[in-house]
Order: structure tokens, then C-alpha cells, then sequence
């Protein structure tokens, strides 16, 4: 134990230069490894607002059609559309008829 306390004393200088380089470099060692503060704040705060969107897109998308409801609600159309044209065919068809028997109603006249 003296002969520590000694070798100490006598290389004093030595080492607490030693000790400081490796202090300095323990100091750069931690700068280099961990995020300042300042950023890491605004990494926060970005993750946050990237968050709050996250859960508004979450929101938006539960009121969204299934699948299965897009796919009943596109051969309700189909059927619509169908109905239109059947109709539609039948209106015309009637719409001739009608000048027939308007245009025979003039000629008997």
C-alpha cells in the first residue's frame, strides 16, 4: 500500500495527465455517442406530431367502407344501371308508339 501511495507521488504528474486525457476522451466519447438535448427535443416533437397523425388517420379510416361493402354497393349500381337501360329501352319504345298514334290520329282527321 505504500509502495502504491508512493509511485503515486512520484508520478503525479504523469498521471493526472493521463487521467485528464482520458477524461477529454470519455467527454468526446459521449458527445459523439448520445443526441444533444436541443435535438433531442425536436425529435420528440416531431414523433409526437407524427403521432397525433397517426391516430387522425386511424380515426378517418374506421368510417371507411369495408371491402365486402364496396364490393355489395357496386352490384346495387349494376343492377341500378341495368333498371335504368331496361327502362329507359321501354320509354322509348313507348315514346314511338306515342307518335304512331298521334301521327295515325292526324292523317284520320
Amino acid at each position: 500500500m505504500a509502495d502504491a501511495l508512493e509511485f503515486i507521488n512520484h508520478n503525479f504528474k504523469w498521471l493526472s495527465a493521463i487521467a485528464y486525457l482520458a477524461f477529454v476522451g470519455l467527454l468526446a466519447w459521449f458527445n459523439q455517442r448520445f443526441t444533444p438535448r436541443r435535438e433531442h427535443e425536436l425529435l420528440n416533437k416531431k414523433l409526437s406530431n407524427i403521432d397525433q397523425q397517426m391516430t387522425q388517420v386511424k380515426a378517418d379510416i374506421k368510417h371507411l367502407p369495408t371491402k365486402e361493402e364496396v364490393h355489395r354497393l357496386d352490384k346495387t349500381l349494376s343492377g341500378l344501371s341495368e333498371t335504368i337501360n331496361a327502362t329507359q329501352e321501354g320509354i322509348s319504345r313507348l315514346e314511338r308508339k306515342t307518335d304512331l298514334l298521334l301521327e295515325n290520329e292526324l292523317r284520320n282527321d
